[in-house]
């Protein structure tokens, strides 16, 4: 989650080759933006804040932007399932276990206990998401604890995964106020699917207990290796933004011991970009790579995502090279807070996948996606918007690929009320060559979500998918009482 107090018809026919070198060099000319970057976690839900003033939407320049849309084929959307039973929640995230495609874990932020704070709640379900059962993350005298003793007064960002061993895991910040006491840490929970986390489960991965810390971990991502033909399958690794007082850089860690323990800090992003990065997002491939990618912040609310791979179990990481254009932060009108921030997955035969969303001027928000021309390549297609329709706003996206390849999709869109922000569904898409083509999008909302005056409705969302079904999760109203809801698609 990425909160500070709460304060964060037409189709294209053909593809554009980018190479990474020519990525960097369009982005040379433009400064980095440190002015622009916010930390992700909210330490209350009655904090007050702001998020920096607007920034000015610029039109990418020269890119063929809308995707082929295959209108004969479509989602068959099941019912929508309400899977937690407190409330307010936001920034959610589920995952698919690998070894039976039924088993699923779903996360959220919670904001019901101790006066509204934030405490992480997670779900699993072992019929395919048609039922769920609930749980906070451990606690000790109703406040989160973790594995090393500590008792925190909040923790946010919740991602999952699970592994080829049955086990799932659950990844999460822990913190003090920003203001006094700074003390926080990221950890890793881990335990066999479907049995509650313990604390003594809850292993710390970056931990920074001097009140006075100016060391502050913040929006972490989590992966496990789980290659069909990996020498590293079952590592576990986390990507997140490390801040060090005002500036700030991204960072890497692997366990190989499911979890338990935990490599130091490896910097991923160069020097020269600190103080202006945030939102990594971490991914494995078939053969056990691992790609780590992340956004760079430049003035004029100019954007790009950058990425790095591992060919050693990350241990050792490439230079970052820039995978997309620069493009726009959004800056539509809105309450809540929102950001342009990647998802990325990777298929079994070793495409990247990543999704983002770009404010494309009067076109509005866009989700766009590129992958890579060549299974692990450094070449990667132009971005193509895949919401087949210009109105509204599409934010907010999440993407994973299946076990046969098909690229499924999801995000937060305004289509149905383009003049109240407020006013959200969720929608849908999925592609079954290798993006060449997306299916019309799956309206999955029965009726639209009234997020009210909302100041947060997350920073991020998610989707699973496994044995010919793809499950999104989201939130219906964010702060405005919402929960944590999901349904099945096929």
């Amino acid at each position: 989650m990425l909160l500070e107090g709460f304060p964060m018809k037409l189709r294209c026919r053909f593809v554009v080759v980018l190479v990474f070198t020519s990525l960097v060099a369009a982005a040379a000319d433009l400064p980095y933006d440190t002015n622009a970057l916010f930390r992700s976690h909210v330490p209350h839900v009655f904090s007050q804040g702001t998020i920096g003033p607007s920034v000015r939407a610029v039109r990418p320049r020269g890119i063929s932007h809308l995707a082929a849309i295959d209108r004969s084929t479509s989602y068959s959307v099941g019912s929508v399932v309400t899977v937690t039973s407190s409330q307010p929640e936001a920034e959610e995230h589920v995952a698919v276990s690998p070894l039976n495609s039924a088993n699923l874990i779903a996360a959220i932020s919670d904001f019901s206990l101790r006066g509204g704070s934030n405490t992480s709640k997670y779900a699993f379900s072992t019929n395919n998401g048609a039922n769920w059962t609930e749980s906070f993350v451990p606690l000790s005298g109703g406040s989160p604890a973790t594995g090393d003793g500590i008792v925190w007064p909040y923790n946010s960002d919740p991602v999952v995964a699970m592994d080829l061993a049955g086990n799932m895991y659950l990844a999460d910040l822990y913190f003090h106020s920003e203001t006094g006491n700074s003390s926080n840490g990221l950890y890793v929970a881990v335990a066999p699917f479907g049995t509650p986390f313990t604390q003594a489960q809850v292993y710390p991965v970056a931990v920074n207990t001097n009140p006075a810390t100016t060391t502050d971990e913040d929006k972490e991502w989590l992966a496990v290796d789980c290659g069909a033909n990996s020498s590293y399958a079952g590592n576990v690794y986390v990507s997140w933004s490390r801040f060090l007082g005002n500036s700030d850089l991204i960072v890497f860690s692997r366990s190989v011991d499911q979890g338990k323990t935990w490599s130091a800090p490896l910097r991923i992003s160069p020097s020269a970009q600190d103080g202006a990065v945030q939102g990594s997002a971490v991914a494995t491939g078939p053969n056990g790579e691992v790609y780590v990618v992340y956004e760079v912040f430049y003035i004029g609310g100019n954007r790009q995502h950058l990425m790095a791979r591992s060919n050693d179990g990350g241990q050792t990481f490439t230079t970052p090279a820039a995978i997309t254009p620069t493009f726009s932060e959004l800056s539509f009108n809105s309450t809540y807070r929102k950001n342009s921030f990647a998802s990325l997955s990777v298929s079994p035969s070793g495409y990247i996948c990543v999704l983002y969303a770009d404010q494309r001027g009067r076109l509005g928000a866009q989700v766009e996606f590129v992958r890579s021309t060549t299974p692990g390549g450094s070449a990667f297609t132009a971005p193509v918007a895949i919401n087949d329709v210009s109105t509204g706003q599409q934010f907010m996206p999440a993407v994973t690929v299946d076990g046969s390849g098909a690229i499924h999709a999801s995000w937060f869109d305004t289509r149905n009320s383009p003049k109240s922000t407020s006013i959200y569904d969720i929608y849908a898409t999925r592609s079954t060559d290798n993006g060449a083509t997306f299916a019309a999008n799956s309206r999955l909302t029965p009726s639209s979500i009234n997020a009210g005056n909302s100041s947060f409705i997350g920073d991020y969302a998610g989707i699973g998918a496994g044995g010919g079904f793809a499950h999104p999760v989201w939130t219906n109203g964010g702060v405005n009482g919402g929960r944590l809801q999901t349904a099945t698609l096929r």
